[in-house]
């Protein structure tokens, strides 16, 4: 049952991935219409200027990943496979610069690089391999931020501030024999702690 979940997990990674860029559509294609309005209609100083700026190359930027990446999915089968290794090859760096800058997610990367390896290689063992070799990947990556931002946790005076209060406040709610408010126990108590935090944190 195991292998077959896995022979199965790189056609279900791409379905999502599939979906993921329909979910796109709407707003690609209506930005498109009004960009091709737009530019019949002599756009006035005003717009050409914000249609020049850094955010709106970004966005147009950020429009072509998109198209391409949908492009090479729906037409990967048909490709030659030089093509096909190179466009892939392609996507995968754009890939790497959109998750490190905070344009991908994590989850959405890993989506893509799956519908990457399903769309490339042909071998069923070899795609299992390659989707388990970008979970574990990323599963490590998971895990070293945790261990980070654990240690920035323990580091932090104001952190170790709330915990001491969380212990006091969570004992004199729980010892409490009528809660104020009309509130229930949990609520007062996630109240209560939702100050500690303010307090703790506030500047």
């Amino acid at each position: 049952m195991k292998k077959v979940l896995m022979l199965l997990m790189p056609c279900l990674v791409f379905a999502a991935a599939m979906l993921w860029w329909k979910r796109e559509d709407a707003g690609v294609a209506s930005h498109a219409t009004r960009q091709s309005s737009t530019a019949h209609d002599n756009p006035s100083p005003a717009l050409a200027s914000l249609q020049a700026t850094p955010q709106a190359r970004r966005h147009r930027e950020r429009q072509h990943f998109e198209a391409d990446a949908k492009d090479f999915f729906a037409r990967a089968a048909s490709m030659r496979a030089v093509e096909r290794s190179e466009r892939a090859d392609a996507l995968s760096r754009r890939i790497d610069h959109y998750e490190a800058n905070g344009g991908l997610s994590a989850g959405e990367a890993v989506l893509l690089r799956t519908a990457l390896v399903q769309a490339t290689v042909e071998d069923p063992a070899r795609q299992a391999e390659s989707v388990a070799a970008i979970a574990d990947r990323y599963r490590a990556h998971a895990d070293q931020r945790m261990a980070a931002f654990a240690a920035q946790q323990r580091n932090d005076p104001r952190f170790q501030s709330y915990k001491a209060r969380e212990a006091q406040v969570v004992s004199e709610v729980m010892a409490m024999t009528s809660v104020p408010a009309g509130l229930t126990r949990d609520q007062y108590l996630r109240q209560r702690l939702q100050q500690e935090r303010e307090r703790a944190y506030a500047p």
